[in-house]
Protein backbone atom coordinates (compact mmCIF):
# COMPACT_ATOMS: atom_id res chain seq x y z
CA UNK A 1 0.00 0.00 0.00
CA UNK A 2 1.55 3.28 -1.19
CA UNK A 3 0.92 6.62 0.44
CA UNK A 4 2.23 9.21 2.83
CA UNK A 5 1.57 10.55 6.31
CA UNK A 6 0.45 14.14 6.74
CA UNK A 7 1.64 16.47 9.50
CA UNK A 8 -1.39 15.43 11.57
CA UNK A 9 -0.44 11.76 11.35
CA UNK A 10 -3.17 10.88 8.87
CA UNK A 11 -2.19 8.32 6.22
CA UNK A 12 -3.29 9.11 2.66
CA UNK A 13 -3.12 6.50 -0.07
CA UNK A 14 -1.81 7.55 -3.47
CA UNK A 15 -4.65 5.67 -5.08
CA UNK A 16 -7.02 8.46 -4.10
CA UNK A 17 -7.54 10.35 -7.33
CA UNK A 18 -7.40 13.86 -5.86
CA UNK A 19 -4.15 13.24 -4.03
CA UNK A 20 -2.60 11.55 -7.06
CA UNK A 21 -3.50 14.49 -9.29
CA UNK A 22 -2.09 16.94 -6.75
CA UNK A 23 1.24 15.12 -6.61
CA UNK A 24 1.58 14.63 -10.36
CA UNK A 25 0.84 18.20 -11.51
CA UNK A 26 2.87 21.39 -11.19
CA UNK A 27 1.36 23.89 -8.80
CA UNK A 28 3.79 26.85 -8.88
CA UNK A 29 4.12 27.95 -12.50
CA UNK A 30 4.27 31.23 -14.36
CA UNK A 31 0.68 30.81 -15.48
CA UNK A 32 -0.67 30.06 -11.99
CA UNK A 33 1.44 32.87 -10.48
CA UNK A 34 0.19 35.43 -13.00
CA UNK A 35 3.63 36.08 -14.41
CA UNK A 36 2.32 36.91 -17.89
CA UNK A 37 4.06 39.49 -20.08
CA UNK A 38 3.37 40.72 -23.64
CA UNK A 39 6.45 38.90 -24.95
CA UNK A 40 5.05 35.60 -23.67
CA UNK A 41 2.18 35.98 -26.13
CA UNK A 42 4.78 35.26 -28.82
CA UNK A 43 5.95 32.18 -26.93
CA UNK A 44 9.09 33.89 -25.59
CA UNK A 45 10.21 34.36 -22.02
CA UNK A 46 11.59 37.90 -21.54
CA UNK A 47 15.24 38.05 -20.62
CA UNK A 48 15.29 38.84 -16.89
CA UNK A 49 18.88 40.16 -16.83
CA UNK A 50 18.55 43.34 -14.67
CA UNK A 51 21.41 45.24 -16.33
CA UNK A 52 20.24 44.61 -19.89
CA UNK A 53 16.64 45.45 -18.98
CA UNK A 54 17.74 48.71 -17.36
CA UNK A 55 19.70 49.75 -20.44
CA UNK A 56 17.14 48.41 -22.89
CA UNK A 57 19.81 46.39 -24.71
CA UNK A 58 19.99 42.80 -25.94
CA UNK A 59 22.63 40.22 -25.22
CA UNK A 60 24.45 41.08 -28.47
CA UNK A 61 25.74 44.30 -26.88
CA UNK A 62 28.00 42.23 -24.65
CA UNK A 63 30.36 41.54 -27.58
CA UNK A 64 31.39 45.21 -27.57
CA UNK A 65 32.76 44.88 -24.04
CA UNK A 66 35.57 42.64 -25.29
CA UNK A 67 37.08 45.74 -26.93
CA UNK A 68 38.09 46.87 -23.44
CA UNK A 69 41.62 45.75 -22.61
CA UNK A 70 40.84 44.92 -18.98
CA UNK A 71 37.83 42.79 -19.91
CA UNK A 72 39.81 40.95 -22.57
CA UNK A 73 42.74 40.09 -20.32
CA UNK A 74 40.42 39.01 -17.49
CA UNK A 75 38.41 36.72 -19.78
CA UNK A 76 41.50 35.26 -21.43
CA UNK A 77 43.31 34.78 -18.12
CA UNK A 78 40.42 32.81 -16.67
CA UNK A 79 39.72 30.74 -19.79
CA UNK A 80 43.37 29.81 -20.29
CA UNK A 81 43.45 28.16 -16.88
CA UNK A 82 41.14 25.51 -18.32
CA UNK A 83 42.24 25.56 -21.96
CA UNK A 84 45.80 24.75 -20.86
CA UNK A 85 44.56 21.54 -19.23
CA UNK A 86 45.38 19.15 -22.07
CA UNK A 87 45.04 15.85 -20.23
CA UNK A 88 41.45 14.64 -20.64
CA UNK A 89 39.79 11.48 -21.89
CA UNK A 90 36.59 9.57 -22.56
CA UNK A 91 36.23 6.16 -20.91
CA UNK A 92 33.44 3.59 -21.41
CA UNK A 93 30.55 3.96 -19.01
CA UNK A 94 29.69 1.20 -16.56
CA UNK A 95 27.84 0.67 -13.28
CA UNK A 96 29.89 1.42 -10.17
CA UNK A 97 32.30 -1.42 -9.49
CA UNK A 98 31.58 -3.27 -12.76
CA UNK A 99 33.59 -3.64 -15.93
CA UNK A 100 32.28 -1.89 -19.09
CA UNK A 101 30.32 -4.07 -21.46
CA UNK A 102 31.50 -4.58 -25.07
CA UNK A 103 28.72 -2.30 -26.38
CA UNK A 104 29.86 0.52 -24.09
CA UNK A 105 33.48 0.08 -25.17
CA UNK A 106 32.55 0.13 -28.84
CA UNK A 107 30.39 3.21 -28.36
CA UNK A 108 33.20 5.03 -26.55
CA UNK A 109 35.73 4.15 -29.28
CA UNK A 110 33.33 5.41 -31.96
CA UNK A 111 32.81 8.73 -30.15
CA UNK A 112 36.56 9.23 -29.75
CA UNK A 113 37.11 8.58 -33.46
CA UNK A 114 34.41 11.10 -34.36
CA UNK A 115 35.86 13.76 -32.07
CA UNK A 116 39.26 13.42 -33.74
CA UNK A 117 37.82 15.37 -36.69
CA UNK A 118 36.43 18.15 -34.46
CA UNK A 119 38.48 21.10 -33.19
CA UNK A 120 38.34 20.47 -29.47
CA UNK A 121 39.98 23.80 -28.61
CA UNK A 122 37.17 25.70 -30.34
CA UNK A 123 34.56 23.50 -28.71
CA UNK A 124 35.98 23.87 -25.18
CA UNK A 125 36.51 27.60 -25.65
CA UNK A 126 32.86 27.95 -26.66
CA UNK A 127 31.80 26.02 -23.57
CA UNK A 128 33.89 28.38 -21.44
CA UNK A 129 32.00 31.37 -22.88
CA UNK A 130 28.94 30.34 -20.87
CA UNK A 131 29.95 32.26 -17.70
CA UNK A 132 30.27 35.48 -19.71
CA UNK A 133 27.12 35.19 -21.84
CA UNK A 134 25.05 33.10 -19.44
CA UNK A 135 24.81 30.11 -21.76
CA UNK A 136 26.32 28.46 -24.82
CA UNK A 137 24.06 26.46 -27.22
CA UNK A 138 26.10 23.74 -28.97
CA UNK A 139 24.59 22.38 -32.17
CA UNK A 140 25.32 18.72 -32.95
CA UNK A 141 25.36 17.60 -36.58
CA UNK A 142 25.30 13.92 -37.49
CA UNK A 143 25.86 12.04 -40.74
CA UNK A 144 24.95 8.43 -41.68
CA UNK A 145 27.96 6.13 -41.49
CA UNK A 146 27.46 2.40 -41.94
CA UNK A 147 24.30 1.95 -39.92
CA UNK A 148 25.12 4.55 -37.30
CA UNK A 149 25.11 8.33 -37.05
CA UNK A 150 28.58 9.83 -37.00
CA UNK A 151 29.11 13.09 -35.10
CA UNK A 152 30.61 15.42 -37.70
CA UNK A 153 30.20 18.77 -35.96
CA UNK A 154 29.78 20.14 -32.44
CA UNK A 155 29.71 23.90 -32.88
CA UNK A 156 28.89 26.63 -30.34
CA UNK A 157 26.30 29.05 -31.76
CA UNK A 158 25.61 32.74 -30.95
CA UNK A 159 23.58 33.08 -27.80
CA UNK A 160 21.38 35.90 -29.18
CA UNK A 161 19.82 33.45 -31.66
CA UNK A 162 17.99 31.62 -28.89
CA UNK A 163 15.30 32.30 -26.31
CA UNK A 164 13.26 30.29 -23.81
CA UNK A 165 9.54 29.75 -23.70
CA UNK A 166 7.37 29.95 -20.60
CA UNK A 167 8.27 26.32 -19.82
CA UNK A 168 11.99 27.09 -19.88
CA UNK A 169 12.49 25.13 -23.09
CA UNK A 170 15.16 26.30 -25.53
CA UNK A 171 13.85 27.84 -28.77
CA UNK A 172 15.57 28.96 -31.96
CA UNK A 173 14.36 32.45 -32.87
CA UNK A 174 14.28 31.74 -36.59
CA UNK A 175 14.54 34.10 -39.54
CA UNK A 176 14.75 37.75 -38.42
CA UNK A 177 13.96 36.49 -34.92
CA UNK A 178 10.29 36.42 -35.81
CA UNK A 179 9.38 32.76 -35.57
CA UNK A 180 10.80 31.01 -32.48
CA UNK A 181 10.52 27.23 -32.54
CA UNK A 182 11.51 24.61 -29.94
CA UNK A 183 14.70 22.73 -30.80
CA UNK A 184 15.04 18.94 -30.92
CA UNK A 185 16.43 17.57 -27.62
CA UNK A 186 19.14 15.63 -29.48
CA UNK A 187 20.10 18.53 -31.73
CA UNK A 188 21.47 20.96 -29.14
CA UNK A 189 23.45 20.61 -25.94
CA UNK A 190 22.92 23.63 -23.70
CA UNK A 191 25.70 24.81 -21.39
CA UNK A 192 24.53 27.31 -18.76
CA UNK A 193 26.12 29.29 -15.94
CA UNK A 194 24.04 29.27 -12.73
CA UNK A 195 20.60 28.99 -14.34
CA UNK A 196 17.44 29.21 -12.26
CA UNK A 197 13.76 28.70 -12.89
CA UNK A 198 13.31 32.47 -12.87
CA UNK A 199 16.31 33.05 -15.10
CA UNK A 200 16.95 30.09 -17.43
CA UNK A 201 19.27 32.31 -19.51
CA UNK A 202 21.97 31.95 -16.84
CA UNK A 203 24.07 34.44 -14.92
CA UNK A 204 26.00 36.71 -17.33
CA UNK A 205 29.25 38.11 -16.01
CA UNK A 206 29.76 40.44 -18.97
CA UNK A 207 26.47 42.24 -18.32
CA UNK A 208 27.82 43.05 -14.83
CA UNK A 209 30.77 44.72 -16.55
CA UNK A 210 28.62 47.06 -18.68
CA UNK A 211 28.52 49.93 -16.18
CA UNK A 212 32.17 49.60 -15.06
CA UNK A 213 33.30 49.73 -18.69
CA UNK A 214 31.01 52.71 -19.45
CA UNK A 215 32.23 54.68 -16.43
CA UNK A 216 35.82 53.74 -17.16
CA UNK A 217 35.56 55.00 -20.73
CA UNK A 218 34.12 58.27 -19.46
CA UNK A 219 36.96 58.58 -16.96
CA UNK A 220 39.56 57.95 -19.64
CA UNK A 221 37.97 60.65 -21.82
CA UNK A 222 38.17 63.22 -19.02
CA UNK A 223 41.68 62.05 -18.16
CA UNK A 224 42.76 62.57 -21.79
CA UNK A 225 41.35 66.08 -21.80
CA UNK A 226 43.09 66.80 -18.53
CA UNK A 227 46.43 65.66 -19.98
CA UNK A 228 45.89 67.80 -23.08
CA UNK A 229 45.11 70.89 -21.06
CA UNK A 230 47.43 70.57 -18.10
CA UNK A 231 50.07 68.07 -19.12
CA UNK A 232 52.25 70.69 -20.86
CA UNK A 233 53.61 73.97 -19.48
CA UNK A 234 51.43 77.06 -19.63
CA UNK A 235 52.88 80.19 -21.18
CA UNK A 236 51.98 83.20 -19.04
CA UNK A 237 52.56 86.58 -20.61
CA UNK A 238 52.50 89.89 -18.75
CA UNK A 239 51.94 92.86 -21.09
CA UNK A 240 53.36 96.29 -20.42
CA UNK A 241 51.23 98.65 -18.41
CA UNK A 242 49.97 100.80 -21.30
CA UNK A 243 49.41 97.93 -23.77
CA UNK A 244 46.34 98.20 -25.96
CA UNK A 245 43.84 95.41 -26.60
CA UNK A 246 45.31 94.84 -30.06
CA UNK A 247 48.82 94.48 -28.60
CA UNK A 248 47.61 92.01 -25.99
CA UNK A 249 45.82 89.93 -28.65
CA UNK A 250 48.96 89.90 -30.79
CA UNK A 251 51.04 88.84 -27.78
CA UNK A 252 48.57 86.02 -27.01
CA UNK A 253 48.84 84.81 -30.60
CA UNK A 254 52.63 84.80 -30.30
CA UNK A 255 52.45 82.77 -27.09
CA UNK A 256 50.07 80.28 -28.70
CA UNK A 257 52.54 79.90 -31.54
CA UNK A 258 55.33 79.45 -29.03
CA UNK A 259 53.64 76.31 -27.66
CA UNK A 260 54.11 74.69 -31.06
CA UNK A 261 57.39 76.27 -32.24
CA UNK A 262 59.04 77.26 -28.93
CA UNK A 263 59.75 80.69 -30.50
CA UNK A 264 57.85 83.90 -29.92
CA UNK A 265 58.44 87.64 -30.30
CA UNK A 266 56.79 89.87 -27.70
CA UNK A 267 56.67 93.66 -27.43
CA UNK A 268 59.26 95.48 -25.37
CA UNK A 269 58.47 95.66 -21.68
CA UNK A 270 56.41 92.43 -21.76
CA UNK A 271 57.23 89.46 -19.57
CA UNK A 272 56.88 85.74 -20.43
CA UNK A 273 57.19 82.78 -18.07
CA UNK A 274 56.35 79.06 -18.24
CA UNK A 275 54.12 77.59 -15.54
CA UNK A 276 53.84 73.86 -14.77
CA UNK A 277 50.48 72.72 -13.42
CA UNK A 278 50.99 71.10 -10.02
CA UNK A 279 48.20 68.51 -10.32
CA UNK A 280 49.16 65.22 -11.99
CA UNK A 281 45.69 63.78 -12.59
CA UNK A 282 45.80 61.32 -9.69
CA UNK A 283 42.04 61.53 -9.28
CA UNK A 284 41.41 60.47 -12.88
CA UNK A 285 44.00 57.67 -12.63
CA UNK A 286 42.45 56.31 -9.43
CA UNK A 287 39.01 56.52 -11.01
CA UNK A 288 40.05 54.35 -13.97
CA UNK A 289 41.90 51.88 -11.72
CA UNK A 290 38.81 51.52 -9.54
CA UNK A 291 36.70 50.34 -12.47
CA UNK A 292 39.49 48.07 -13.71
CA UNK A 293 39.46 46.35 -10.33
CA UNK A 294 35.68 46.12 -10.45
CA UNK A 295 35.90 44.33 -13.81
CA UNK A 296 38.44 41.83 -12.47
CA UNK A 297 36.38 41.14 -9.37
CA UNK A 298 33.35 40.33 -11.52
CA UNK A 299 35.17 38.01 -13.92
CA UNK A 300 38.00 36.55 -11.83
CA UNK A 301 36.79 37.08 -8.27
CA UNK A 302 39.89 39.04 -7.23
CA UNK A 303 42.32 41.71 -8.46
CA UNK A 304 45.93 40.88 -7.55
CA UNK A 305 46.52 38.34 -10.32
CA UNK A 306 46.01 41.18 -12.81
CA UNK A 307 47.86 43.99 -11.05
CA UNK A 308 50.05 43.51 -7.99
CA UNK A 309 50.59 47.23 -7.57
CA UNK A 310 52.44 48.25 -4.42
CA UNK A 311 51.96 47.43 -0.78
CA UNK A 312 50.72 43.88 -1.37
CA UNK A 313 52.40 40.86 0.20
CA UNK A 314 53.10 37.52 -1.41
CA UNK A 315 50.62 35.95 1.01
CA UNK A 316 47.85 38.23 -0.26
CA UNK A 317 48.79 37.45 -3.86
CA UNK A 318 48.67 33.71 -3.12
CA UNK A 319 45.25 34.11 -1.50
CA UNK A 320 43.94 35.88 -4.59
CA UNK A 321 45.45 33.21 -6.83
CA UNK A 322 43.69 30.51 -4.82
CA UNK A 323 40.40 32.31 -5.53
CA UNK A 324 41.19 32.28 -9.25
CA UNK A 325 42.02 28.57 -9.05
CA UNK A 326 38.56 28.02 -7.58
CA UNK A 327 37.01 29.74 -10.59
CA UNK A 328 39.19 27.60 -12.87
CA UNK A 329 38.02 24.42 -11.14
CA UNK A 330 34.40 25.49 -11.64
CA UNK A 331 35.09 26.09 -15.35
CA UNK A 332 36.62 22.61 -15.65
CA UNK A 333 33.48 21.12 -14.13
CA UNK A 334 31.44 23.09 -16.67
CA UNK A 335 33.43 21.44 -19.48
CA UNK A 336 33.02 18.00 -17.88
CA UNK A 337 29.24 18.43 -17.66
CA UNK A 338 28.97 19.65 -21.25
CA UNK A 339 31.09 16.80 -22.63
CA UNK A 340 29.10 14.23 -20.69
CA UNK A 341 25.88 15.71 -22.10
CA UNK A 342 27.33 15.41 -25.60
CA UNK A 343 28.23 11.77 -24.87
CA UNK A 344 24.73 11.13 -23.48
CA UNK A 345 23.14 12.59 -26.63
CA UNK A 346 25.51 10.55 -28.80
CA UNK A 347 24.43 7.41 -26.95
CA UNK A 348 20.72 8.17 -27.37
CA UNK A 349 21.17 8.74 -31.09
CA UNK A 350 23.24 5.63 -31.76
CA UNK A 351 21.91 3.20 -29.14
CA UNK A 352 18.12 3.73 -29.10
CA UNK A 353 15.95 1.64 -26.82
CA UNK A 354 14.15 -1.27 -28.43
CA UNK A 355 10.43 -0.61 -28.32
CA UNK A 356 8.00 -3.31 -27.31
CA UNK A 357 10.30 -5.13 -24.87
CA UNK A 358 12.47 -4.24 -21.95
CA UNK A 359 16.17 -3.93 -22.65
CA UNK A 360 19.12 -2.78 -20.66
CA UNK A 361 20.45 0.55 -21.92
CA UNK A 362 24.10 1.07 -22.85
CA UNK A 363 25.98 3.35 -20.52
CA UNK A 364 27.24 6.59 -22.05
CA UNK A 365 30.98 7.34 -22.27
CA UNK A 366 32.28 9.38 -19.37
CA UNK A 367 34.49 12.44 -19.82
CA UNK A 368 37.03 13.60 -17.27
CA UNK A 369 40.30 15.46 -16.79
CA UNK A 370 43.39 13.45 -15.90
CA UNK A 371 45.75 15.36 -13.64
CA UNK A 372 49.47 14.65 -14.31
CA UNK A 373 51.06 12.78 -11.43
CA UNK A 374 52.77 15.01 -8.89
CA UNK A 375 56.00 13.08 -8.41
CA UNK A 376 57.41 15.72 -6.09
CA UNK A 377 54.52 15.28 -3.66
CA UNK A 378 54.83 11.48 -3.96
CA UNK A 379 58.53 11.64 -3.12
CA UNK A 380 57.82 13.73 -0.04
CA UNK A 381 55.18 11.21 1.01
CA UNK A 382 57.60 8.31 0.54
CA UNK A 383 60.22 10.13 2.61
CA UNK A 384 57.73 10.66 5.40
CA UNK A 385 56.69 7.01 5.38
CA UNK A 386 60.29 5.87 5.39
CA UNK A 387 60.94 8.16 8.34
CA UNK A 388 58.36 6.30 10.42
CA UNK A 389 59.80 2.92 9.56
CA UNK A 390 58.13 1.87 6.31
CA UNK A 391 60.35 -0.26 4.05
CA UNK A 392 59.45 -0.16 0.37
CA UNK A 393 59.90 -2.99 -2.11
CA UNK A 394 60.58 -2.82 -5.82
CA UNK A 395 56.91 -3.16 -6.92
CA UNK A 396 56.13 0.14 -5.17
CA UNK A 397 58.61 2.07 -7.32
CA UNK A 398 57.63 0.19 -10.47
CA UNK A 399 53.94 1.03 -10.05
CA UNK A 400 54.30 4.53 -8.59
CA UNK A 401 57.12 5.91 -10.74
CA UNK A 402 56.75 3.73 -13.88
CA UNK A 403 60.28 2.36 -13.55
CA UNK A 404 61.44 -0.94 -15.01
CA UNK A 405 62.77 -3.46 -12.49
CA UNK A 406 66.13 -3.71 -14.27
CA UNK A 407 66.62 0.07 -14.13
CA UNK A 408 67.30 0.35 -10.40
CA UNK A 409 68.21 -1.45 -7.21
CA UNK A 410 67.14 -0.61 -3.70
CA UNK A 411 69.81 0.62 -1.33
CA UNK A 412 71.23 -2.32 0.61
CA UNK A 413 69.73 -4.87 -1.76
CA UNK A 414 72.16 -7.23 -3.48
CA UNK A 415 71.55 -8.91 -6.79
CA UNK A 416 70.89 -12.64 -6.55
CA UNK A 417 72.60 -13.32 -9.89
CA UNK A 418 75.93 -11.62 -9.05
CA UNK A 419 78.46 -12.87 -6.45
CA UNK A 420 79.35 -10.61 -3.56
CA UNK A 421 82.18 -8.31 -4.56
CA UNK A 422 84.35 -5.99 -2.53
CA UNK A 423 86.64 -3.26 -3.72
CA UNK A 424 89.37 -1.29 -2.08
CA UNK A 425 86.89 1.46 -1.41
CA UNK A 426 85.00 -0.62 1.20
CA UNK A 427 85.21 0.29 4.83
CA UNK A 428 88.18 -0.97 6.79
CA UNK A 429 85.71 -2.16 9.40
CA UNK A 430 84.35 -4.96 7.16
CA UNK A 431 84.02 -8.35 8.79
CA UNK A 432 86.86 -10.80 8.06
CA UNK A 433 84.72 -13.80 8.93
CA UNK A 434 80.95 -13.85 8.55
CA UNK A 435 80.62 -16.69 11.04
CA UNK A 436 82.82 -15.08 13.68
CA UNK A 437 82.36 -11.33 13.53
CA UNK A 438 85.31 -9.42 14.98
CA UNK A 439 85.08 -6.58 17.41
CA UNK A 440 85.45 -3.14 15.74
CA UNK A 441 88.39 -2.26 18.04
CA UNK A 442 90.35 -5.35 16.94
CA UNK A 443 90.90 -3.90 13.47
CA UNK A 444 92.08 -0.61 14.90
CA UNK A 445 94.60 -2.44 17.06
CA UNK A 446 95.93 -4.28 14.03
CA UNK A 447 96.26 -0.98 12.15
CA UNK A 448 98.25 0.52 15.02
CA UNK A 449 100.56 -2.53 15.17
CA UNK A 450 100.97 -2.39 11.40
CA UNK A 451 102.08 1.23 11.49
CA UNK A 452 104.62 0.60 14.26
CA UNK A 453 106.05 -2.42 12.42
CA UNK A 454 106.17 -1.14 8.84
CA UNK A 455 107.19 2.44 9.50
CA UNK A 456 109.93 2.45 12.18
CA UNK A 457 112.11 4.93 10.34
CA UNK A 458 109.24 7.33 9.75
CA UNK A 459 108.29 7.12 13.39
CA UNK A 460 111.80 8.02 14.46
CA UNK A 461 112.03 10.91 11.99
CA UNK A 462 108.81 12.65 12.73
CA UNK A 463 106.61 11.59 15.62
CA UNK A 464 104.19 14.42 14.96
CA UNK A 465 103.87 13.31 11.37
CA UNK A 466 103.13 9.74 12.42
CA UNK A 467 100.52 10.97 14.83
CA UNK A 468 98.87 12.77 11.92
CA UNK A 469 99.10 9.61 9.80
CA UNK A 470 97.47 7.58 12.53
CA UNK A 471 94.75 10.19 12.80
CA UNK A 472 94.23 10.01 9.03
CA UNK A 473 93.85 6.23 9.21
CA UNK A 474 91.27 6.57 11.94
CA UNK A 475 89.31 9.13 9.92
CA UNK A 476 89.46 7.24 6.62
CA UNK A 477 86.29 5.48 5.58
CA UNK A 478 87.50 4.16 2.22
CA UNK A 479 90.57 3.55 0.10
CA UNK A 480 90.19 6.92 -1.61
CA UNK A 481 89.89 8.72 1.72
CA UNK A 482 93.12 7.05 2.96
CA UNK A 483 95.04 8.03 -0.16
CA UNK A 484 93.91 11.67 -0.03
CA UNK A 485 94.64 12.02 3.68
CA UNK A 486 98.11 10.50 3.36
CA UNK A 487 98.94 12.78 0.44
CA UNK A 488 97.93 15.70 2.61
CA UNK A 489 100.17 14.77 5.56
CA UNK A 490 103.13 13.13 3.79
CA UNK A 491 105.10 16.25 2.74
CA UNK A 492 105.78 17.21 6.35
CA UNK A 493 109.50 16.59 7.22
CA UNK A 494 110.25 14.17 4.33
CA UNK A 495 112.17 14.42 1.07
CA UNK A 496 110.60 13.54 -2.26
CA UNK A 497 112.29 10.09 -2.38
CA UNK A 498 111.29 9.39 1.20
CA UNK A 499 107.72 10.38 0.41
CA UNK A 500 107.64 8.02 -2.57
CA UNK A 501 109.00 5.07 -0.61
CA UNK A 502 106.78 5.87 2.33
CA UNK A 503 103.60 6.13 0.25
CA UNK A 504 104.40 2.86 -1.56
CA UNK A 505 104.92 0.93 1.63
CA UNK A 506 101.93 2.38 3.43
CA UNK A 507 99.46 2.06 0.57
CA UNK A 508 100.56 -1.49 -0.20
CA UNK A 509 100.20 -2.45 3.40
CA UNK A 510 96.84 -0.77 3.71
CA UNK A 511 95.58 -2.55 0.56
CA UNK A 512 96.62 -5.92 1.90
CA UNK A 513 95.05 -5.21 5.26
CA UNK A 514 91.83 -4.08 3.60
CA UNK A 515 91.57 -7.35 1.69
CA UNK A 516 92.25 -9.28 4.85
CA UNK A 517 89.65 -7.37 6.81
CA UNK A 518 87.09 -7.98 4.05
CA UNK A 519 87.70 -11.73 4.15
CA UNK A 520 89.21 -11.93 0.65
CA UNK A 521 92.92 -12.54 1.32
CA UNK A 522 94.36 -14.65 -1.52
CA UNK A 523 96.90 -17.36 -0.77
Amino acid sequence: MNGLYTSTGEFIEFSQSEERELLTTELASRQSAGGFSPAMALGQLPDPDPVLRKRGDGVAVLDDLLADDEVTQAVQGRKLMTLNKRHYQFVPGAPAGDEPEPEAKGLCDALIRDLEDIDMDVLISGILDAPYYGMTPIELTFAPDGGRLKLVQAEPKPVEWFVFNDENKLMFRGEYFSNPQPVHPYKFVLVRHFPTYKNPYGLRLLSRCLWPVAFKRGGIEFWTRFCEKFGQPWMLGTAKANATRAEMNAMAADLASMVQDAVAVVPGGAKVEALQFSGKGEAHSSYVQYWDKAINKVIKGQTLTSDMGSGHSNAAAQTHYNVLEGYGAADMQLVVTAMNNIAWTYTKVNMPQTEGRRSRSTFSPVFGYVEPKDYKAQIELDKGLKGVGVKFKKPHFVQTYSLAEDEFELEGEESKDEPKKHSGSESFAAKPDADQPAEPDAYQQQIDAFLEEVLPEAVSQNEKFMAAVQQAVEKAESWEDMQLLLEEYAPQGMTEDEQTEFMTNVLSGVAMFGQYAAGETND
